[in-house]
């Protein structure tokens, strides 16, 4: 029934995007795809991920398996060459190199990331560090949820209203900040209501990444490279969350095995609060990703908007 959910679900999306998108320009151009830069990218993210998931659960940090992955990054290396030799990488040097879409690019990565970390470690924390029910956990989560929805909804109609509309999330990830580090502070010591009431701020300090980064990378690109851009966005927050998650996940899984045998959720559940001090890191880890998220909204340009009444007046130039 859960996957059953998510199909009337999508299955309205689907209908309210395409009724839209259909509206947009066209703008067909011949392409080649940069298979060899995808596997690259690929093969680079994927030793990072199984590196952090790995080290100090699966394997020591220090042995063979671990070092070998992590020397894996050497397909970074080759991915960026590969970018500054092929004529048509796998992502355009002019969405790297612009000064806007490679800060925002950056933002989405540790912002996005870390509401994807959140989402999957909060139930792990209510459950293991606050001894609730596993359903009890899930209600907590959707005060997350919620609160992220709301403050997505908010800085969508706000950021095409005001002039200086970086301001809306950049007072939102402070607001963020400022809830992960009073969940920090004392980890076990919340009620299931102070929790619920820091996630809901939490979220709706976390909510204005999304819109806010998709407005601002599609603004900043040309007509004919809005797919691309929305497209390597996606990736970097894609690839934002697996790192994240694989980050907090060492960080939880090695405090409970201590690096000697591999840990599951049920093992860690025994546990109960011996895990505190772990997801004290988890919080810190997450304010510290936020806080490289607000630096690089504080330095981004704040451009106008394309709203109807500029692409109406391109059309009739």
């Amino acid at each position: 029934m859960i996957f059953w959910i998510n199909l009337p679900l999508g299955a309205a999306a689907l209908v309210m995007t395409e009724r839209v998108l259909r509206r947009l320009p066209r703008n067909d151009r011949p392409h080649r795809l940069d298979m060899i830069g995808a596997a690259l990218m690929v093969g680079a993210a994927l030793s990072l991920m199984l590196a952090l998931a790995w080290g100090g659960t699966h394997y020591p940090w220090s042995s063979w398996p671990i070092v070998a992955l992590l020397a894996g990054a050497v397909f970074w290396v080759l991915f960026a060459l590969r970018l500054l030799t092929v004529r048509e990488p796998f992502i355009p040097l002019a969405i790297l190199r612009g000064r806007v879409t490679s800060t925002i690019t950056c933002a989405a990565f540790f912002g996005v990331g870390t509401i994807i970390g959140i989402t999957i470690y909060t139930p792990l924390y209510c459950q293991i560090v606050l001894g609730l029910t596993a359903s009890s956990s899930g209600l907590a989560l959707i005060a997350f949820m919620g609160g992220t929805v709301v403050g997505s909804l908010i800085t969508a109609r706000l950021m095409v209203q005001l002039t200086h509309y970086m301001r809306v999330p950049i007072v939102g990830l402070f607001l963020a900040i400022a809830a992960l580090l009073v969940l920090a502070h004392d980890p076990a010591g919340h009620s299931i209501m102070s929790v619920v009431l820091l996630l809901f701020v939490l979220g709706c300090g976390l909510g204005p990444m999304y819109p806010m980064s998709t407005i601002l990378m599609q603004n900043a690109v040309k007509p004919h490279q809005l797919g691309t851009a929305t497209g390597t966005l996606n990736f970097f927050r894609t690839l934002g969350g697996a790192i994240i998650v694989a980050l907090f996940g060492a960080i939880v899984l090695g405090a409970g095995t201590n690096g000697s045998t591999i840990a599951s959720p049920e093992s860690l559940a025994a546990a109960h609060g011996d895990l505190a001090p772990a997801f004290h890191w988890v919080f810190v880890a997450a304010a510290v990703c936020l806080a490289i998220c607000l630096a690089c909204l504080i330095v981004v340009e704040e451009r106008p908007l394309h709203g109807p009444m500029r692409v109406a007046e391109k059309s009739a130039q």
